[in-house]
């Protein structure tokens, strides 16, 4: 559990480690190219496996909250990564591409836990989720449509048919399981934690692999493109919170909504990036990924440390009295 726990907790840094090694390495583990889908579609299943049922089916009495968030999702995040790939990148139309879908994905499977480190609401990014997977596709297509010298290959059917396979399936499969043997919850989320880190590990290398080349010849837009990404995650994840905040929302829910809005699936858009729009619109999510997780996990960790310190207070408070 220790060992487990530590990876976990130093997941940016190994994939960090991961991405450079790999880059600068001759050779990379060469596979199928349906391997990366398979492993992310593995994490999901055990996603589905260790979901918290009841708690999802409670989010039916927070439905203007979980309106909110979802609103936010479709509006801050992707506004945002359109208005920096025409910025920035509009004669780059690779990258251009991989930035949007960076932001038009679903809610990433670790922003669940980050919203459990920073004592936030769980069951509503969960719920959040669950309606991303549903508006992501159309929402993907219409981002793209008007980037310059668009280039990029991808279709309605194309995309849904990958989240049929990567995340849909695998979900339904997981919870179905779960259904069907209510124990597993109990031992799967050790497993989960595990199989995430090390399957996140090797998509990155196995995507960094396939696309050094292509990354190399555009080597010096590497510090805008962090700089880029950095504003991406940071900025719908401060916006998410303020107005989830100012629309009276509870700390908890305002919390869920800040990972909710800020950490997309950066894990399956480097997958559909690298099939749909080439080796170079698999750099941004790749990026996005090390950003996200970092960055989400500094985040946590200083509100975690935060609702515990006034835990305390509280407990003192009421024996003071």
């Amino acid at each position: 559990m220790a060992f487990i726990e530590e990876i976990s907790k130093r997941l940016p840094f190994l994939i960090v480690f991961t991405a450079i090694v790999t880059y600068f390495s001759p050779v990379y583990l060469e596979t199928a190219a349906w391997i990366p889908s398979f492993l992310l579609g593995i994490v999901i299943f055990f996603t589905g496996l260790s979901m918290n049922l009841g708690a999802v089916r409670g989010i039916k009495q927070k439905k203007k909250v979980l309106l909110l968030a979802a609103f936010l999702k479709w509006t801050v995040t992707v506004f945002i990564s359109i208005a920096l790939a025409y910025i920035f990148f509009s004669e780059e139309a690779e990258i251009a591409a991989g930035l949007i879908l960076s932001g038009t994905v679903p809610s990433a499977t670790a922003a669940t836990l980050y919203t459990f480190l920073a004592g936030g609401n769980t069951a509503l990014v969960i719920a959040g989720s669950l309606i991303d997977t549903g508006i992501s596709p159309l929402v993907t297509l219409l981002a793209m449509m008007n980037i310059p010298d668009n280039q990029v290959s991808i279709t309605f059917i194309d995309l849904l048919q990958s989240f049929v396979l990567i995340v849909i399936l695998p979900l339904s499969v997981g919870i179905f399981v779960q259904r069907l043997f209510p124990q597993a919850i109990q031992y799967s989320k050790p497993l989960t934690k595990l199989g995430s880190s090390l399957a996140l590990l090797c998509i990155v290398h196995i995507i960094v692999g396939e696309g050094a080349e292509a990354i190399a010849s555009r080597i010096e837009l590497l510090p805008l493109l962090v700089v880029v990404i950095f504003i991406q995650v940071a900025l719908p994840m401060g916006l998410g919170y303020y107005i989830a905040k100012k629309a009276r929302t509870k700390e908890e829910d305002a919390r869920a909504i800040l990972f909710h809005v800020g950490l997309c699936n950066t894990a399956l858009a480097a997958i559909l990036a690298f099939e749909f729009i080439g080796e170079l619109g698999a750099a941004p999510p790749i990026i996005n990924t090390i950003i996200n997780l970092s960055v989400g996990s500094f985040i946590a960790n200083r509100l975690g440390h935060r609702q515990s310190g006034r835990n305390i207070g509280q407990q003192q408070n009421q024996l003071s009295s």
